[in-house]
């Protein structure tokens, strides 16, 4: 299951592989004023700054020609897109100017949250981002240069991630000050997640990067069907054993293999084909929109334990939804998955942005200034 922690500050992950600014030796402002009683250093604020410009420049009506690489066509270009709640229209260089400030915002509201809390980082949060920040300096370093910045507002933005994780849990965990109850859970799994079992039915050959034709797509379609009748047939209780499904994909994806012209020369790698697994909102919304899910509705049209065939383009998924608390324990559950994160996430985001929108602004424009985002580079 792919890791939900990334979701929650995206400020800090998505952005902080970036840029970063410090220990430069520009005669520049070293920090761009204040949010509360936080300082802003330059670098967190270029940081933000450029990770706005990225977005803004995704969003950008650009003339023929004209590229996300072309700093001063992407700010004078018109571009629309959602701020918080509100779509916002605007050149490009004033939805930087509005994503930038909401990004330092952000900022500021944790480290205030952070230090309200009297909290202090683990050893291994503090490790794990200095392991990070001398990855991400290896790989972007030229960038970093050329845009005459160093290591240490990078390693305050992965620490500023860190922190805001540390609040969630400090907040809302078993022993937080507003802990996530048992029933919140159950209801959480019950309504808004999908427990899905299934067997993965290739419609790739990965060996040469071919899709199937349509023969070889109905042939394989036939297997799924068969693969689905089987495990019908086998499903007397709500919930088959981990050993059926994966005697269904060691018998039926080796056959879809041979249909695609491919081979599995070993059977156990069927295994991998076969499981089951808590699907959250935010890993269901990769499927689709409200309009139409390509995975849940299928499965809501199958009705609660009944095996369907879901193509999902590269593969034909068997598969059906279950109840996974008639076998699991919300404690089981919560162990396997970071259900606190996938179910908190969202909102105290919102409330960082709202916290830090409230605090008190004493920004320096002049630093700002100095720091205009048409001197961003994206080549080196």
């Amino acid at each position: 299951m792919r890791s939900i922690k990334t979701k929650l500050f995206g400020l800090g992950m998505a952005a902080a592989m970036l840029l970063s600014l410090a220990g430069c030796n520009l005669s520049t402002p070293a920090s761009v004023g204040s949010i509360g009683d936080v300082d802003i250093p330059a670098g967190v604020y270029l940081l933000a700054q450029y990770n706005a410009y990225n977005t803004a420049s995704g969003l950008a009506e650009l003339a023929t020609g004209e590229t996300a690489n072309d700093v001063k066509a992407v700010l004078k270009a018109e571009c629309t897109g959602t701020i918080g709640d509100e779509e916002v229209t605007a050149t490009g260089a004033e939805y930087v100017e509005k994503l930038t400030l909401r990004a330092i915002e952000y900022y500021a509201a944790v480290e205030t949250k952070f230090a309200e809390l009297g909290a202090t980082l683990e050893d291994a949060a503090t490790s794990e981002v200095a392991d990070n920040v001398d990855s991400m300096w290896e790989s972007n370093g030229d960038l970093y240069e050329a845009n005459g910045i160093g290591k240490n507002s990078l390693q305050a933005y992965l620490l500023n991630a860190q922190k805001a994780s540390t609040i969630l849990t400090l907040l809302y965990g078993p022993d937080g000050s507003q802990p996530v109850t048992d029933a919140e859970y159950t209801d959480y799994i019950n309504n808004d997640c999908y427990y899905i079992e299934s067997v993965q039915i290739p419609l790739v050959d990965y060996s040469s990067y071919t899709m199937a034709d349509d023969d070889q797509k109905a042939a394989i379609q036939q297997i799924a069907e068969e693969c689905k009748s089987t495990l019908s047939e086998q499903a007397n209780t709500e919930e088959l054993t981990g050993s059926a499904l994966y005697e269904a994909a060691s018998t039926y994806v080796p056959q879809a293999m041979e249909a695609l012209g491919a081979t599995m020369e070993d059977a156990t790698q069927a295994m991998y084909y076969a499981g089951a697994q808590l699907y959250t909102p935010d890993d269901l919304s990769s499927y689709g929109s409200d309009d139409y899910n390509n995975l849940t509705d299928p499965l809501d049209e199958a009705g609660m334990n009944q095996w369907t065939v879901v193509d999902l383009g590269t593969t034909l998924l068997v598969a059906r939804r279950i109840d996974p608390l008639k076998s699991y324990t919300v404690e089981d559950l919560t162990g396997m998955y970071d259900l606190l994160t996938a179910m908190k996430s969202e909102d105290l985001q919102n409330q960082f942005y709202a916290d830090g929108a409230a605090l008190a602004h004493n920004l320096d424009e002049g630093a700002m200034k100095t720091y205009s985002a048409s001197k961003i580079k994206k080549n080196v």
